[in-house]
C-alpha cells in the first residue's frame, strides 16, 4: 500500500512539473521574450571571450517570405563574431516559431523580443517600437554601467565581419561610412586631423548627425548615463537617427573606425521579393507580413 502511495505520489508531482513547465513556457512565448545561452560549443565561445565587451546587436524584423533567408544570412555572419549577443524584435504581439527554430539554430546567444507598434505613428518611424524594447530590455537586463556595445543591425543589410572588429572598443560612439544610401553609392563622416568635422550624406543642413542606423554603434555605458536616450514617437520623417543621437553625443565624441571611415564595411541592401505560385505541396505558410 505503502508503495503504491510512493508511486501515486512521484506521477502526481512529475505531472505538476509538466504543466508547470508548459504554462511557463507558453507565458514566455505569449510575452514575446525568449532568452537562449546557446548550446555546449556556444558556451565554450562564451567563456573563451569573457575578456571581450560584448556586441549587443538589436534587430527588428517581420514577417514576410524573405524573413528566413534574410536573418539566416545575418545570423551566420554574427556566428563569426566573438562576444555578441543577438536581440531579435518581432513586429506584433507574440514571436514566431520558425525564427525561433532558427534562432536556436545559429547557436550564439539571443534574447527574441515581440513588439507591437505603437498607435498613431506614421510608418516613416518604422521600426522605433522595436528598438525602444530592446533597449528597454538592456536597461531591465545587463548591467549597462559596464563596458559594451549597440549596435542597430537590421536584417537585410550586409556586414563586414571587421565592422565588428572595428565597434568593439567603441569608448561612447564611434561612427563609419555605409554604402548605398540615399541614392548614394556610400555616406560617410569627412574628417580633418582624425577628427569628425562634417558628413558627406543627404540632408546635411537640417541635421546634426546625417548618419545612417548601420552608421553608428554606442557603448551601454551612454545608456546608463543618459536615461532618457530612447526614441521618440516624435521624431521627423529622416531624422531619426540625428534626433537620437543629440540627446546622448555632440560632434565632438564621435570615433571614426574603417580605416578613418575610407573604409565601407556595411551595406544596404535588400533581397528581391521573390515571384512564388502557390502550390499544393507544404503551402501553409503565410507570404505576407
Amino acid at each position: 500500500m505503502a508503495t503504491t502511495s510512493a508511486a501515486q505520489v512521484s506521477v502526481i508531482a512529475v505531472f505538476i512539473i509538466c504543466v508547470g513547465c508548459y504554462f511557463l513556457y507558453s507565458n514566455v512565448l505569449s510575452s514575446g521574450v525568449l532568452y537562449y545561452g546557446g548550446q555546449m560549443s556556444c558556451t565554450k565561445r562564451v567563456e573563451q571571450n569573457q575578456h571581450l565587451p560584448i556586441i549587443y546587436v538589436i534587430t527588428p524584423t517581420y514577417k514576410r517570405l524573405t524573413q528566413i533567408p534574410e536573418l539566416t544570412r545575418l545570423g551566420n555572419t554574427l556566428r563569426n563574431v566573438p562576444a555578441v549577443h543577438w536581440v531579435v524584435v518581432e513586429e506584433g504581439n507574440q514571436t514566431l516559431e520558425e525564427v525561433r527554430h532558427l534562432l536556436m539554430k545559429i547557436d550564439i546567444q539571443f534574447t527574441y523580443l515581440s513588439a507591437t507598434r505603437y498607435k498613431h505613428v506614421p510608418n516613416t518611424l518604422k521600426g522605433i517600437h522595436q528598438r525602444n524594447k530592446a533597449i528597454f530590455w538592456l536597461r531591465n537586463n545587463i548591467d549597462i554601467s559596464k563596458d559594451g556595445v549597440v549596435y542597430f543591425a537590421d536584417d537585410d543589410n550586409t556586414y563586414d565581419l571587421e565592422i565588428f572588429t572595428e565597434m568593439r572598443y567603441t569608448k561612447k560612439i564611434s561612427v563609419w561610412p555605409v554604402g548605398f544610401v540615399s541614392k548614394k553609392k556610400y555616406q560617410t563622416p569627412i574628417l580633418e586631423n582624425g577628427k569628425v568635422v562634417k558628413f558627406d550624406a543627404w540632408n546635411t543642413k537640417h541635421r546634426q548627425f546625417p548618419i545612417d542606423m548601420a552608421g553608428f554603434a554606442l557603448n551601454t555605458k551612454t545608456f546608463y548615463l543618459n536615461d532618457d536616450l530612447y526614441f521618440r514617437r516624435t521624431f521627423q520623417k529622416g531624422y531619426q537617427e540625428s534626433s537620437f543621437l543629440e540627446i546622448c553625443c555632440t560632434l565632438n565624441d564621435l570615433e571614426p573606425k574603417a580605416n578613418g571611415c575610407t573604409k565601407v564595411l556595411v551595406w544596404h541592401t535588400k533581397t528581391k521579393d521573390p515571384l512564388v505560385y502557390r502550390s499544393s505541396y507544404n503551402d501553409t505558410e503565410s507570404d505576407t507580413e
